[in-house]
């Protein structure tokens, strides 16, 4: 995983992705013992001096859990209240579906509709 403040500098930079748009997710499976995940983001950068819009990507290697469910009348194409980051047992979690809450539990990242375990995240900026 990259740094934790170079992951909090990203966080702070994009407001924790509050408001962007899914553009994709991709799984391979492909010659991996866990797969690995992939959701290119749009979302605005906040340290732009004028509103710019720059896609972002969130890389998960070794996917160890994960969640995307989709209740029929909510879309996860948007993620309106951004997400929060937790490290545990030696596994970054990523919630999407954290209702604005950046600081969670390990039971309430697991109780999430959408969320990603994996051995190490990459937040790529493109």
């Amino acid at each position: 995983m990259q740094s934790l403040s170079m992951v909090s500098d990203v966080l702070h930079r994009f407001d924790h992705f509050n408001d962007s748009v899914i553009e994709s997710i991709s799984i391979d499976f492909q010659g991996h013992v866990y797969p690995r995940f992939a959701i290119r983001l749009t979302c605005q950068d906040d340290h732009a001096e004028e509103p710019t819009w720059r896609t972002c990507l969130i890389d998960f290697y070794n996917v160890r859990e994960f969640r995307i469910e989709q209740p029929s009348n909510t879309s996860h194409s948007r993620i309106s209240f951004g997400v929060a980051v937790m490290i545990e047992a030696g596994l970054t979690y990523v919630d999407f579906a954290c209702l604005g809450e950046t600081v969670r539990t390990i039971d309430e990242v697991r109780s999430s509709d959408f969320h990603i375990g994996a051995e190490k995240v990459d937040f790529v900026v493109l």
